[in-house]
Order: structure tokens, then sequence, then C-alpha cells
């Protein structure tokens, strides 16, 4: 006979409102273990005893089985003295204790709950908001944790006996499951259209009618409400387009199986895995030709597509056929809207009817975007499936640290003890709604952890509205500039701790010398950097309306490098674009510096190149000329443009002079300009030979990546880029949560 031993495990991950209890329960009672689990304040605790070959199994099988939306970070064991337990039981938490646990993302509906939805016998049938541990909601209907039923918008709805029989059993797949209901006892399904509320069926079938009309549709979601028509109806597309006064900036699209998204976009192996995902995030691919609406993705080669996430979604594919775009409900530069109230406010007039329910969205969240660059998978927007993220540090921090990022794309992250967060995508705070949504954030996580920061941690510009709000604060404060910021998110992530050589290109960041930067390259380390080189500066003719208008960038750079009168005799795209007296007085402008200030920025350089090739004199939404030139680029042994690399400076001079002296097609200079920035990055790295890292929006451009990637893998030079956070603005939180730890 065995003796009986004793183990005692500490669990930290993704391990509270998963299912990890009552699988820690099955896996205990199937070895014939005794013992209890608990949920604490870091995460979780088992104790464990009986037989050494038992505790062998249930060991590994706790390793090798986890629940599906489990994550372990860290796993301390030791050995405890046998006390003789009688059972093995799930214990009640002290919900005081529970403040530090992570909250769950939520996630696309389960396989296990579609097969019920899709089961004529189960009591669940086609419902609509069928969830378990296993899926559906969680941070969106949260308002404070622990994550229990009467802490969430599930509160007011009672559950029937047989929906209470499951949540209170811990073998059944939906023990504890917040959001538990069915028909007895959930929230309702109701359709406005036409001044008429339709309820339960009638109102799905009115949606369906609605869509096949041709109509645009307002249908709820797990974090807010998207803008549903059909993909493949110019009309319909186009008539949405005008409504939200979007007139070219993409729609993601949604189809209703992956074999209809494959005959709409080619596809790698690796991206049908991660659109097809548990997380369902919206994946940019390359699109086929005249398979959907033209409008639906103007003038790029790209196109953002998803499949379902909840039940309400499958239930609406039933009975469509098509695929559907699906863009978050929201004005203009503000967040997705959560509600009927201010859907009808804000977006009365371009829907024509809104697909709702009962359960209250209590935190707002947006689609994640994601590509892939191989098979590995790059995050662009950090938000529904994968954030709230939250990671276990190696280290405590006895200081509450808040980073409130950056102005575009805007997510905050904070630290406490060994935990770190980061909040979903926020957006960009250009307007009083998107700033309220901001503060918003802060008071859900302040809520969620009792958190009050000791430090704060901001942007160094001053006109960035979260910098204003950090420093209104009456806390200690640390700025930190935006571009170190961006190679210290890569840094947190790959937890790197030598000196790199860091390329931060993105469109606009407050420098050191109080221009605007943005096509930097850094020997950086956690403690401190240097500015090794740099895009040789120009000015942005109109400040922040060169930013929509590329011809404007274009132009100071042929100012810098020719007379006027002898540009005027140039023939080229960009001066085309203007009338000779508008560029007499631009010029003006410039001699005088008058509301041109000083930029580095690579970005802008995309703008500059995208005008003089004729591809973009205007553009409706930031990024755009980028997207317009990687679909251009189509060569991949294209020559690159000769470009200055002395004192410190990224010599743009040369290639601007090839350019105004020779006729190119647009895809000629889209390509070479491609292969100049992959050059560039090339002879820079081997001069330095350090392990590189890449931030930056910039980044975001897959063509770029590609060469970049295969003239490094070339040359053998070691380099990283953020995967798991976003490469744009969206990591700005984090690297400065970072500068501040490392402090």
């Amino acid at each position: 006979m065995e003796t009986i031993r004793g183990l005692k495990l500490r669990v930290t991950g993704m391990v509270q409102g998963v299912g990890f209890r009552p699988h820690v329960y099955t896996l205990a009672v199937s070895e014939s273990l005794r013992g209890y689990v608990y949920n604490d304040s870091e995460g979780v605790t088992i104790v464990v005893e009986g037989d050494g070959s038992a505790l062998q199994r249930f060991m590994e099988r706790f390793h090798n089985e986890l629940p599906p939306l489990a994550r372990i970070d860290t796993c301390d064991k030791t050995e405890v003295a046998a006390e003789g337990f009688a059972a093995f039981e799930i214990r009640h938490s002290d919900a005081e204790a529970q403040k530090g646990a992570a909250v769950s993302p939520d996630m696309a509906i389960c396989d296990n709950c579609l097969a019920e939805m899709r089961d004529p016998a189960d009591r669940r049938k086609d419902y609509w908001l069928i969830n378990c541990t296993d899926c559906g909601p969680r941070y969106t209907i949260t308002e404070t944790v622990p994550y229990d039923r009467c802490n969430t918008s599930m509160k007011r709805f009672t559950m029937c006996p047989e929906c209470a029989a499951e949540y209170q059993d811990p073998t059944d797949r939906r023990y504890h499951a917040q959001p538990v209901s069915c028909y007895a006892c959930g929230p309702k399904l109701y359709l406005l259209r036409d001044g008429e509320r339709r309820e339960g069926e009638a109102a799905l079938e009115g949606c369906v009618e609605a869509l096949k009309g041709g109509e645009i549709v307002a249908v709820k979601g797990l974090g807010g409400f998207h803008l549903m028509c059909d993909a493949t109806d110019e009309g319909a597309v186009q008539r949405l387009r005008e409504r939200k006064h979007r007139p070219s900036k993409p729609f993601a699209v949604m189809f209703p199986t992956l074999e209809a998204a494959e005959a709409a976009a080619e596809m790698s192996r690796a991206e049908a895995a991660l659109i097809a995902s548990k997380e369902r995030p919206v994946v940019l691919v390359r699109a086929r030709e005249n398979a959907l609406a033209p409008s639906v993705a103007p003038g790029i080669d790209r196109l953002g597509i998803f499949l379902p996430y909840t039940p309400l979604h499958y239930r609406l594919f039933e009975n469509i056929d098509v695929p559907l775009v699906a863009t978050s409900a929201n004005l203009s530069d503000e967040p997705i809207l959560r509600g009927d109230d201010e859907l009808f406010e804000k977006l009365g007039g371009v829907v024509d009817a809104v697909l709702s329910h009962e359960r209250a969205i209590v935190n707002a969240c947006d689609d994640s975007v994601m590509q892939m660059l191989g098979t590995i998978p790059l995050m662009l927007r950090l938000a529904r499936g994968f954030a709230p993220y939250t990671m276990t540090l190696p280290f405590e921090t006895s200081k509450k640290i808040l980073a409130v990022g950056a102005n575009q794309k805007n997510a905050i992250a904070l630290a406490f003890g060994n935990r770190l967060v980061v909040s979903p995508h926020i957006g960009d705070l250009d307007s009083v709604e998107a700033f309220e949504y901001f503060e918003r954030t802060l008071e859900t996580f302040r809520r969620f952890y009792d958190f009050e920061p000791d430090l704060i941690v901001c942007d160094k510009h001053p006109g960035y509205a979260a910098t204003q709000w950090a420093r209104s604060q009456e806390k200690p404060r640390l700025e930190v500039q935006h571009h170190y910021a961006h190679l210290l998110a890569g840094m947190a992530e790959h937890r790197i701790e030598e000196e790199v050589l860091g390329f931060a290109f993105d469109g606009t960041g407050y420098g050191d010398d109080g221009t605007i930067w943005g096509g930097e390259v850094f020997l950086a380390d956690t403690r401190s950097y240097e500015r090794v080189f740099t895009l040789r500066p120009f000015r942005l003719l109109g400040g922040e309306k060169a930013v929509r208008e590329p011809r404007r960038v274009a132009l100071a750079l042929l100012f810098e490098r020719y007379a006027l009168e002898e540009l005027l005799n140039l023939e080229l795209p960009t001066l085309r674009a203007f009338e000779a007296e508008e560029i007499r007085m631009l010029h003006a402008a410039w001699q005088r510096g008058v509301n041109a200030p000083l930029c580095s920025s690579m970005g802008r350089l995309f703008d500059a190149v995208a005008s003089l090739a004729g591809i973009s004199q205007r553009v409706s939404y930031e990024g755009e000329s980028g997207l317009l030139l990687e679909a251009h680029a189509s060569d991949a042994d294209a020559e690159p443009f000769a470009v200055g690399l002395e004192n410190g400076e990224i010599d743009w001079g040369a290639m601007l002079e090839t350019l105004a002296a020779g006729t190119f097609t647009a895809e000629t200079v889209a390509s070479r300009f491609i292969a100049t920035l992959a050059e560039v990055m090339v002879v820079v790295s081997r001069r330095y030979g350090r392990r590189v890292l890449l931030s930056g929006g910039v980044f975001q451009n897959r063509t770029l990546l590609e060469r970049v990637r295969t003239r490094f893998d070339l040359e053998g030079i070691d380099y990283l880029l953020p995967s798991q956070f976003p490469v744009n603005d969206g990591c700005i939180a984090l690297g400065q949560l970072w500068y501040a730890l490392k402090r």
C-alpha cells in the first residue's frame, strides 16, 4: 500500500472565470484524490492528497488538459503533510481576496454550445444567447470582481431551476458560467424597425428580411454593435459609406464559414487557422478580385475578414447565404456604441433597423485585428478575445503604476504586485466621446482591482489628451519619449534586457527637441536610449492638414530641393494636384515656417511618395497612403532608390531627385520605395551588429515586413517585432509601464 502524500499548488495566469476550478475538481475526483481548490488573490490554490502514482497522473493531466480558455503563467508546487480529507471539494473564495484576479476576455461561441444550438432535442435549440464556461461574454458584462453573477449585467435575470442546477453542478460545463440562461429565464431578443418592435424568432426574421432587402442593420455583438449590410450589394455598401461619412476606409466582412471566406480571399493555412481560432479576430488577407462589392475595400488588395463569434451571428447566417459587412457602429473618432439609446442618438440616420437584446454591455470592446507574417501572428488591435491581457511578472512592484498610452489607438496599462494588465483598445482620443470612453475605462479597472495609482506614466507630447489628463492628476509622474516607448513594448513582450538596435517608424511622435519625430533608429535598453539615425527632417505644410493631404508633404520635400521657378516647370503628379498660385502661396509659408512644423516622420514620407507616384493626393483615414502603396508594390525584386546614410540622417534627397527626373509607373515607385526602406534597414543594422527590434505603425505594412524579413534572413540579422501586442500606438502604454517597472 502506497503512502498517502500531499501537494499544494499555487497557480497564476488566466485561471479564474474560465472553468478552472471545476476542471481541477473533475481531474482530482477521477484520480480518487482528496483535498480542495479555491480562488485566491493571485489565482488558484489547490491542495490534493493521495497515493504517489495518482498524484503523478494528476499532475501530468493538470498541465496537459487545460480548459479551453485557461492559461497557466506560473505553478509553484510544494509537498505538504496529508491531512486526511474525506473528499475533494470546491471551496468558496473570499470576495476581497480576488481583487487581483485576471479578468477573462470575451470568447467566441464554443463547438459544444454550437452543437447544442443545432440539436433539435436540446432545450437551447436555436437559443441566440447560448454560452457556457468555455465561451461567451466575460469582460464586457463585468461590473466588478469577483466574476460572480451578482457583479455582472446578468444579475437582473433570475435563473430558472434547470439553469440553476447546471450552474451549481461542478461536473457540468455551465458550472459558475455567469451569463448562463435559456428561453425561460434569459434576456429577450428584439428588432426595432419602422417604429415596430418584434421579439424572438420574429425579430430574427425581420432582420434577415431587412438585410436581404439591402438595408443597414445595427446588430448587437459582445462588446458593442456592428453595422451590417450585404457585402455583395454595391448599393447597400455605398449607402453605408454615404450615411456614415466614410468615403474609403475599408470595411471588415463577416463570412458564414471559412469555405465561404476562401472564395473571396487568398489565405495561407496559418491565416485560415487564425481566422477560425477561438478568439475569432478580424484577419487581414489578400482579397480575390470581384468577390465582393467594389466599395467594401476600394483601391487596396487587403480584406479584413472574420467568422461569426456569437450564437446570434450564427442564427443570422442560417437564413443569409452572403457575407455581411460588419463594421463597428460608431461615428468617426468615437468609440463603438454599446446601448440602444446612444445608438439611435448617434446613428439614427444611418441604420434602418436594430437587432438587440436585453443583456446590457457594461464595458465596450471592439473586435481584435490581426495579420500573419508567414507563420507569425501580428496583433494590430488588441481587443475582443485577447484583452484585457494579463501577465504574471517575474518580480513584484511595490507601487501601483498606471500608464495612459498615446493619443491614437489608445489603450491603458497597469501594474500592481506581480500583475501587469493591458486594457482592450480604446481608440483615438480626438473627440469628447472618445475621451469619456478613456475615463470610463480607467474607472472600470479601478473598480476591478481597487486600483489607485501611486505613479502615472505618460507620453511627452503636451497636446495628447492622455498626457494632459496625467499632468492634471496630483500624483508622481514619469514622461516617456514616444518612440522609446514603442521599443520598450517590444522589450517587455520578448523580455529583452540587452541593448538593441531599434527601428521606430511611424506617423508622429513628440521628439526630445520639440519637433515631430517618426523615422528614428535608437540604440536602446530598458534604462536609456541614443538616437543614432533619423529621417532627414522636412516641413509639414499646414500642420495637421498635411496629414490629410499627401500632396502637401511631397510639395514640402520638393521645396527643399528645387527653387520655386524650377519647380513650376517640372511634370509631376504632385504639382498637377495644385494650382500654380497655391504652390506660390505655400512656398511663401514654407520659407517663413508658418504653420509648417519640422518632422522626421516615416509615415509622412510614405504620404509623399504616394503623392509623387500619383497614387494618392488626399486621404480620408490614417494610414491610407501606406495601404495604397502596399497594394501597388508588386515587384519583389525591385531595385532600391539611392538614399544617403551620413551624419546620423536617412537622407531622401537622392531618391527625390530620381523621382522628379524620371517617368515611373505607380507600381515601380511603390516597389522601389519598399525595397529602399528594406535596404536602409539592412545597411544600418550591419553597422551596429546588434539584435534588431522593430516597432511603429509603418510596420503594419506587410509588404515591407516581408521584404525586410527576407533581407534580414539572407544577411543573418537577428530581429524581433511585436506579436502579442500591437506594433502601432496600441503598444505605447505597455512600453511606458515597462519603463517605470524597470526603474
